[in-house]
């Protein structure tokens, strides 16, 4: 990674870092920050933002010794991925943060789109291609008064590291030939997950809680995917404002079929990849 050329990326044209039309005058300063390693760029990052590092600060690591996802599951950091961490001061109400996560990713995998790669969000907060993880966000907040003060959006992305049978890599998919010039450098791929994490936010912020719903459930991987909940067959339909999953299950009540709609909070259900 190199601040210079990340600087001169994030000067391309809009369009070329497959940012939606309605976005593209968008050129917000982002205060850029670089490590060869870091334990955590979300750790480093929120040290920074609480001891006054302003709204945009970015911070991209080589690697991570304890990359995280969520509920503390270790993601894996080597050389050749993207490990960046944005720091943004919301001034949005606490009980609205589970957005926060949902925009983020929803905004990277639109922008991945946009420039012809098949991505998708699992919910809800992985990037995925066909059932395979390609990345995954982490959006941590801190809070005062009821109010998110600040929040630190993780991302990890395989760009052009190894990854297990489960994941895929910008590298697989692309052909270098052909492929948008933003997707062949780790430089280009920070640019357009910086301005994906802003477009998704923007697009939330812009568009209202309903709307970007109906959006993030357009690119939603697990829409009418079955899954087993205690011991039931139950079918995802979508995600609630809550954030949580929304499921169907077909139960019988008086030896009457009843079909009941369920949600299932972040945590508590596995939705797997594919190997």
């Amino acid at each position: 990674m190199n601040l210079k050329r990340l600087r001169q990326a994030l000067l391309q044209p809009p369009e070329t870092l497959g940012i939606m039309p309605t976005y593209r005058a968008l050129r917000p300063r982002f205060h850029l920050h670089w490590v060869d390693q870091a334990d955590s760029t979300n750790q480093v990052l929120a040290e920074m933002m609480a001891a006054g590092a302003p709204s945009g600060t970015a911070l991209v690591a080589t690697t991570q010794r304890l990359g995280r996802g969520q509920w503390g599951r270790q993601w894996q950091s080597p050389a050749g991925g993207l490990y960046l961490s944005l720091g943004i001061k919301p001034e949005l109400p606490a009980d609205r943060s589970h957005y926060l996560t949902l925009a983020s990713a929803w905004g990277v995998a639109t922008s991945l789109a946009n420039l012809s790669l098949p991505v998708q969000v699992k919910w809800p907060n992985d990037l995925v291609i066909e059932g395979k993880k390609l990345g995954g966000v982490l959006a941590e907040t801190r809070i005062d008064g009821g109010m998110v003060q600040d929040v630190v959006i993780g991302l990890g992305l395989n760009g052009f590291n190894p990854v297990p049978p489960t994941g895929i890599s910008i590298q697989q998919l692309i052909q270098p030939e052909t492929a948008a010039p933003a997707l062949k450098t780790l430089e280009g791929l920070a640019a357009i997950a910086l301005y994906g994490l802003m477009q998704g936010y923007l697009h939330w912020q812009n568009q209202g809680d309903e709307a970007f719903l109906d959006a993030y459930q357009a690119r939603l991987a697990n829409l009418g995917q079955v899954i087993t909940l205690e011991g039931e067959p139950a079918e995802v339909i979508g995600v609630a404002p809550s954030g949580n999953l929304q499921v169907q299950v077909a139960q019988t009540h008086n030896h009457s079929p009843v079909v009941e709609t369920l949600e299932i909070q972040p945590g508590k259900v596995t939705l797997g990849y594919n190997a």
